[in-house]
């Protein structure tokens, strides 16, 4: 997709205040309406620039829903998809909005070898030893708090350095959009009614009321690791990060064929021949809402993940009021964004004059 058609998000500090604005489009219903759901599906997977698996997956699970027809098993291929994105934010986003060179391990060069390797269980576990945590995945996942910390203090390897610094690394949270395990077929619906009158609520949607977070965080809320930091030191850019860092370490494992992954995608028929569909992407919860008649969608939404963590009054806008002022505010307005993870392109100005 062009730059034009992905929009863009703006962030701006003036007089005290932050100010989100998005200028993301709604495209679903406008390029997927009166389409077959097969149309729909391969389209959906070409239309956008990240997470194409994840949004052909969605296309499928929705279609297939609404038809009442079996799930599609597309669980490894966006597995695979989901180690790349997060591997991709860890290795080369962070570092660069940090200005920081960490070394020959994590480095760039080693994307490529990812890239190539699909959904292999032993060679993605060989890369993290080799490429990011300096040991086994198994071997990592299974430190305490404080060999965590050990492990962020040796600086080896060095992309252990980038959570050095973040001892007070306090952040403020909104409340978290359930994990697709955790959502009832009753809260599915409600989700999917919301999309399917309201359009607007796509581009700013609130759970129970409120805007929510979604992401690695709220997947990995409960992981004794991601727990422990989030209670000694915030929900801020270290626990996001980790919470990153920790699901990368579970993929090898998870992407066993004894492991169906059951938890990264779902789909529900509701009424009306209509289905809803989730997939868990490095971003968060990715929904898929569409209505079918005589074999043709009618109506198709999208809710992104975007719009949850970058909702003008959500997780982003929560953790840039946190942000005492200084000179480095754009730096850490920047990294409070990136942690969040934008799937386009944004911009941060700083107006206090």
């Amino acid at each position: 997709m062009s730059a034009s058609l992905e929009g863009r998000i703006d962030i701006r500090h003036a007089g005290g205040q932050w100010e989100i604005r998005s200028t993301r489009p709604q495209l679903a219903q406008r390029l997927l309406a009166g389409r077959s759901p097969a149309e729909a599906a391969e389209l959906a997977g070409t239309l956008f620039s990240l997470c194409g698996q994840a949004q052909r997956a969605a296309a499928r699970a929705a279609c297939a829903a609404a038809l009442g027809q079996p799930l599609p098993d597309l669980n490894r291929e966006v597995l695979a998809e989901l180690a790349r994105e997060h591997a991709w934010r860890l290795v080369l986003d962070w570092p660069r909005e940090l200005g920081k060179n960490v070394g020959q391990n994590p480095n760039p060069a080693a994307l490529p070898r990812l890239m190539q390797i699909g959904p292999q269980p032993d060679a993605l576990g060989s890369w993290l030893e080799e490429h990011l945590l300096g040991e086994p995945p198994e071997t990592w996942l299974a430190r305490d708090w404080a060999g965590l910390q050990a492990w962020i203090s040796a600086g080896s390897p060095p992309i252990a350095t980038l959570f050095q610094g973040l001892a007070e690394d306090q952040g403020e949270g909104s409340p978290f959009l359930p994990p697709l395990s955790a959502l009832t077929a009753p809260q599915a619906a409600a989700l999917a009614q919301h999309a399917l009158d309201t359009p607007e609520f796509c581009a700013r949607p609130e759970w129970q009321g409120v805007p929510a977070e979604t992401g690695a965080v709220a997947r990995q809320a409960g992981h004794p690791l991601v727990r422990a930091w989030i209670e000694q030191r915030g929900r801020g850019i270290g626990a996001r990060q980790l919470a990153r860092l920790v699901e990368l370490a579970q993929l090898p494992q998870r992407l066993r064929p004894s492991n169906p992954a059951a938890d990264l995608i779902r789909a529900w028929t509701l009424e009306d021949n209509t289905g809803l569909a989730g997939v868990e992407t490095s971003r968060g919860l990715l929904l898929h809402g569409v209505r079918i008649e005589t074999g043709r969608i009618s109506q198709y939404r999208i809710i992104a993940p975007t719009e949850w963590n970058f909702h003008p009054a959500g997780p982003l806008a929560r953790a840039l009021q946190a942000l005492p002022p200084g000179p480095d505010l754009e730096l850490r307005a920047r990294l409070a964004a990136q942690a969040l993870d934008p799937c386009v392109a944004y911009g941060i100005e700083i107006d206090d004059a």
